[in-house]
């Protein structure tokens, strides 16, 4: 057994050679050799046949396009793979990005999060986007919660809202600013640690 992960290993090890020196046969065999263990590893990490694909084309994409950059010839196998798993955590960032950043509206967020997807990464992200967007409007100062959730969660106009709490519709408007201002600074700061949960979540899946 032993003996047959050195021969592999020396193979791999002549592979990258040739690949190095340009060599297109080289990478053909490379290519099918790794193809299906790699798209299995992205497969596990982002649950989504398509993004497996694309993660799985873009680093023999990388390895080909950056040949003359290889120079750790005797771990094909470990630079392959650690490749692809920041190419696969970059792409999670992309993803929690994309629902994360127009949080930055928590109007927006709302919405979002009330849309069913298929994608369970997707919809881990938006039921976890909702819980962190409560935590944030639950820490607001009594009176801009108040303003918050009758303008942005009950749909109430401003200068309602000012006739019913008896304040004046610039009042509103600073408590709105402000209110605004803070749910977007928790947000910033729970980003990190819902990148952190996904990451975690989706090796393990």
């Amino acid at each position: 057994m032993q003996e047959k992960s050195s021969t592999s290993k020396t193979n791999n090890t002549q592979l990258l050679h040739r690949i190095g020196a340009g060599d297109e046969a080289a990478f053909a065999r490379f290519f099918y050799l790794y193809y299906d263990k790699l798209y299995g590893f992205l497969l596990k990490i982002t649950r989504s046949k398509a993004k497996a694909e694309d993660i799985t084309q873009d680093v023999f994409l990388k390895i080909w396009q950056n040949r003359d950059e290889i120079y750790d010839f005797e771990n094909a196998y470990a630079l392959l793979f650690k490749m692809a798993q920041n190419s696969a955590i970059d792409e999670l960032r992309r993803q929690a990005k994309e629902v994360l950043i127009p949080a930055i509206q928590p109007d927006i967020a709302v919405k979002n999060s009330q849309q069913h997807s298929d994608n369970p990464l997707e919809l881990m992200v938006q039921v976890e986007l909702q819980e962190i967007l409560d935590e944030a409007v639950e820490k607001l100062p009594v009176q801009q919660k108040k303003v918050y959730t009758l303008y942005k969660i009950e749909g109430i106009r401003q200068d309602e809202i000012a006739r019913q709490l008896n304040l004046s519709v610039s009042t509103i408007q600073s408590h709105m600013k402000l209110a605004m201002s803070n749910i977007q600074k928790y947000i910033h700061l729970r980003y990190h640690d819902l990148l952190i949960l996904l990451i975690i979540t989706t090796t393990n899946m």
